[in-house]
């Protein structure tokens, strides 16, 4: 198969479904208006510090924060069903599921201004929502940022010449931050193209200065010791560097660095897809493959390739980043559904470079024989990275240039979403000690140490590379169930403010059987390998859906008056 006419299939099908679909979505079911306020909500931190800003630069950040890095492992790791299913999932996911939670997701926080999603969550379906859906949320937001800072660490140890241009894009990011500070109708353009000239300057001096640490420190018995290497070193730094992070204001770090991580990242889909049209690579990966080492497809694929198709922690990030710095409430669209359409992009640019990677069918089945072979997620970046040198090196491009670049993409995505990740659980144990403040601190710096040091601890015991893929289920089934209670919330506005609801109830329905068939199978192997842990976070996903589930009945049967949306203009 060509690579180029799946491209120019997926191109064609995304216009299209950013011209009509989403308009549709944005007049006809979610009624989106220029004359609806959008004030930065008073008890958040972030006000008064700047949050509304330029739409681009929202839109920067809010791709950046996406879990893309998880977009780029889906879409390799789920090539091995074949390209076929991958490329499918991809593309009707993105243009139904994914731009209307997309959309949905940031029309419902900026229709319930300054409350995170449980606290939503206990307007729309009562009290008992709440401790349910931040439960949820917070470990989601555990498990993902302890991923993200893992993979991160890794490849920095793999890609030592992508350390330096990493560190020195934060450094950029501060100088943009304040520069852009109080100049809200300032023209992005020249802004834009400066910055990204500089970061690629950056990334051409500095490839040939690799940083790295060498050596390890073992503490323990040869068969069960601790390793602290530079793989924890990276890990705790990250950790270092989210926290304080995170007590920054928006404007002054994490909005321009996800802002250029996404400049870059355009970059880098530019050089992709002017190497698609030029050498247009056949696909060396079957349409279909199956074997005894292998998951079935259905419903692994759907958990497998959630970022770059639809995924729950969207919400969360629309929720607590996003929508606190909209203009308008019609920048939901370009917002919400173009970023899920950036998003499945990129996650093609994973499948075409995974399935044109190896020299023969031959060879790239022996590498997608057996599930087992992806036990390191790292070594699935990896592949991506060098397989994007490969495809710029036929346009002439250095390959350590191009290298270098694709590394620091994956690194800023990475280190975007621990930033959001980070700053959403604030927003949540905020929230939390709102409600029971004798159980939790009120110190800002206290809350957002209980966020870092919870999931740096999660990271540096179950996010080592001899641990593979023990995270990846459960992050994807987690990720997965509450996608379905973000529909579940829109589907019960929607059906009170007397709104068509097929759009939301049917991708609802679906995340609902595939999410639980995936469930119910991961527990039973849980159950067979004795992972108590595992198993007993499973087993309360159940429980908690079920809550949701007896919530969401009851609120739709007393059919109270519409919810209290802010309508103000």
């Amino acid at each position: 198969m060509n690579s180029l006419l799946l491209l120019l299939v997926a191109v064609a099908a995304f216009v299209f479904g950013y011209r009509f679909y989403s308009k549709l979505l944005a007049l006809g079911i979610f009624r989106l208006g220029n004359e609806y306020s959008t004030p930065a909500p008073p008890r958040s931190a972030d006000a008064g510090q700047g949050a509304s800003c330029v739409r681009h630069l929202v839109f920067g950040q809010h791709l950046a924060s996406l879990a893309a890095a998880a977009a780029i492992a889906g879409g390799m790791v789920s090539l091995i069903w074949g390209w076929i299913p991958a490329f499918l999932w991809v593309m009707v996911a993105t243009l139904t599921a994914a731009g209307t939670y997309g959309l949905g997701a940031l029309w419902l926080s900026l229709r319930f201004p300054g409350l995170n999603p449980a606290e939503i969550a206990a307007r729309v379906l009562g009290a008992r929502a709440h401790g349910i859906y931040a439960l949820l949320s917070f470990l989601l937001l555990l498990i993902m940022n302890a991923v993200s800072a893992s993979l991160a660490a890794q490849l920095m140890s793999a890609f030592p010449s992508a350390v330096l241009p990493f560190w020195s894009t934060v450094v950029l990011a501060l100088f943009l931050g304040n520069f852009l500070r109080d100049r809200e109708n300032f023209r992005i353009t020249p802004v834009a193209l400066i910055a990204v000239g500089a970061s690629l300057m950056l990334v051409w001096l500095l490839r040939d200065y690799p940083l790295a640490f060498t050596g390890a420190i073992r503490f323990g018995a040869p068969e069960h010791y601790a390793s602290f290497d530079a793989t924890v070193l990276w890990t705790i730094l990250l950790f270092t560097y989210g926290y304080h992070a995170t007590r920054l204001p928006m404007w002054k770090l994490i909005r321009p660095r996800g802002f250029i991580t996404a400049l870059l990242m355009a970059v880098m889909l530019f050089i992709f897809c002017a190497a698609v049209a030029i050498d247009h690579p056949n696909l060396v990966a079957p349409e279909f493959h199956a074997g005894p080492g292998i998951p079935n497809t259905l419903p692994w694929l759907f958990i497998t390739l959630t970022s770059g198709a639809v995924a729950g922690f969207h919400l969360l990030i629309a929720n607590g980043i996003s929508a606190r710095q909209l203009k308008q409430e019609t920048d939901a669209r370009y917002i919400g559904y173009g970023g899920a359409l950036a998003l499945g992009l990129l996650a093609l640019s994973a499948i075409v470079i995974g399935g044109t990677g190896f020299a023969s069918t031959q060879e790239w089945t022996q590498h997608y024989a057996i599930w087992e072979n992806f036990n390191g997620l790292h070594a699935v970046l990896e592949r991506y990275v060098d397989g994007f040198a490969r495809m710029a090196s036929a346009l002439g491009l250095d390959p350590a240039f191009a290298r270098t670049l694709a590394a620091l993409v994956v690194l800023g995505l990475l280190a975007a979403t621990l930033e959001a990740g980070l700053r959403v659980q604030k927003q949540i144990l905020t929230g939390l000690n709102e409600c029971y403040p004798s159980l939790f601190p009120g110190r800002e710096k206290i809350l957002i140490g209980v966020a870092a040091g919870l999931s740096a601890l999660l990271a540096l015991i179950a996010g080592q590379p001899r641990d593979g893929l023990m995270l990846w289920p459960l992050l994807g089934v987690a990720d997965q169930i509450l996608a379905v209670l973000g529909f579940t919330l829109l589907a019960v506005i929607l059906r009170r403010m007397e709104r068509p609801l097929a759009v939301v109830v049917l991708p609802l329905i679906f995340l609902l059987a595939a999410t639980h068939w995936a469930l119910a199978e991961q527990i039973t192997q849980w159950w067979s390998e004795d992972a108590w842990f595992l198993l007993a976070l499973g087993v309360m996903l159940i429980f908690m859906e079920i809550a949701v589930a007896v919530l969401t009945f009851r609120a739709l049967k007393q059919s109270p008056p519409r919810p209290q949306l802010d309508t103000g203009a």
